[in-house]
């Protein structure tokens, strides 16, 4: 049987089925031609010779649209090939994370499954099997995010026909336990610290509540007369809007006024940022918080963690009274955030009372004012 089929008034093929006898009996050749080579394929009977040469017509009518073959290439080259082709488009952060999961946790594992072998059961044992390899919850939520976007990666590519990570469900966590610390124990560790201005960085994070992106980005023209203006943050190297997009104005305490007025005294060529890298340009917040941050909690015998600084600040400001409106504002939150992360808190501090606030920083129970005002503007 020899079928020729026109597609859009070009002829786009000519397939056969031919009977065959052989020592073992009969069987059918299916053959075609695809560009300038000859192909193919032999079947036990003429009704699976016929259902391949139909579906073979099919997927060149379709084309590059066509469903392929589940792939046959390990999981490894896959996730290189994923990187090269789509890791240019990631923030490095993003790029350095996921390279770190996948060399650790998945290559180990699936690196030389093939693709079309990966589905859903093989996922969960993976997921099984990191886990009893000490992977903590969270971790292996990321692992598994990671895998998931690579074979979805793999599936828009037509090398297997569904990503086997889909709705599959995240592993139970823990609610991460949020600890405040008192001023002593934060001011240890500070003076823990050798060069001053590391010294002023722990007291940023704690008495005004920066996020360590923002810290790494602040400069001394955001350093105004009572409050600091947050008006950028440092991820991946590189000086970015503030997490939510929206500047905001912090209050500047007593303890972090006194520091930063030293630190700003012995400013030697620091240039306009306030915590420098040793050599210049943004700080490395990562390095620093194993280099430094690690090194003077050992010495004072603390297990306090640079997080802390800011839900300790928050929890401050809470427990002295002030409302959920002028803290979210601090803080960059939505109130609603919070309101989640310090509702316990509200039983036991103080009425809001009207004091007086720091320039361009909202009094508590007024109105909420996201806007940063420009250096020696009263409000």
């Amino acid at each position: 049987m020899s079928n020729a089929f026109v597609f859009d008034g070009v002829v786009s093929c000519a397939m056969s089925v031919h009977k065959r006898k052989t020592k073992r009996g009969v069987v059918y050749d299916v053959r075609w031609r695809e560009g300038q080579k000859n192909k193919g394929r032999t079947f036990d009977t003429r009704a699976d010779a016929v259902a391949f040469e139909a579906e073979q017509r099919r997927r060149q009518r379709l084309g590059a649209h066509a469903p392929g073959e589940p792939s046959t290439m390990p999981l490894g080259d896959w996730l290189e090939r994923w990187f090269t082709t789509e890791g240019v488009a990631w923030e490095a952060t993003t790029r350095r994370t996921r390279a770190h999961l996948v060399d650790k946790w998945i290559i180990p594992w699936l690196g030389d499954v093939a693709l079309r072998d990966i589905g859903r059961s093989a996922v969960r044992e993976f997921r099984a099997e990191i886990v009893r390899a000490g992977s903590p919850p969270v971790n292996t939520n990321n692992v598994t995010r990671v895998l998931s976007a690579a074979l979805g990666a793999a599936e828009d590519e037509g090398l297997i026909p569904a990503n086997p990570c889909r709705r599959l469900g995240r592993v139970r966590t823990e609610e991460a336990k949020r600890r405040h610390h008192a001023p002593e124990v934060v001011h240890a560790i500070a003076q823990a610290m050798d060069d001053p201005r590391d010294q002023v960085a722990v007291a940023i994070l704690y008495w005004a509540g920066l996020r360590p992106g923002e810290l790494c980005a602040l400069e001394w023209g955001d350093v105004n007369e009572g409050f600091i203006s947050v008006t950028g943050s440092v991820q991946g190297g590189k000086r970015r809007p503030v997490k939510t997009a929206q500047p905001r104005a912090v209050p500047i305490e007593p303890p972090l006024a006194a520091a930063l007025t030293a630190l700003r005294g012995r400013n030697d060529g620091g240039g306009d940022l306030v915590i420098p890298a040793p050599r210049g340009g943004y700080l490395d917040w990562h390095n620093w918080t194993a280099r430094i941050w690690r090194r003077a909690r050992e010495r004072v015998g603390s297990d306090a963690i640079p997080a802390e600084m800011r839900h300790s600040c928050a929890s401050r400001w809470i427990m002295e009274g002030h409302d959920v409106l002028t803290v979210a504002s601090w803080l960059g939150h939505h109130p609603s955030v919070t309101l989640r992360n310090y509702a316990h808190l509200m039983a036991t501090s103080p009425a809001p009372a009207a004091r007086s606030a720091p320039l361009g920083v909202a009094l508590p129970g007024a109105p909420v004012s996201h806007r940063v005002p420009p250096p020696g503007q009263r409000s």
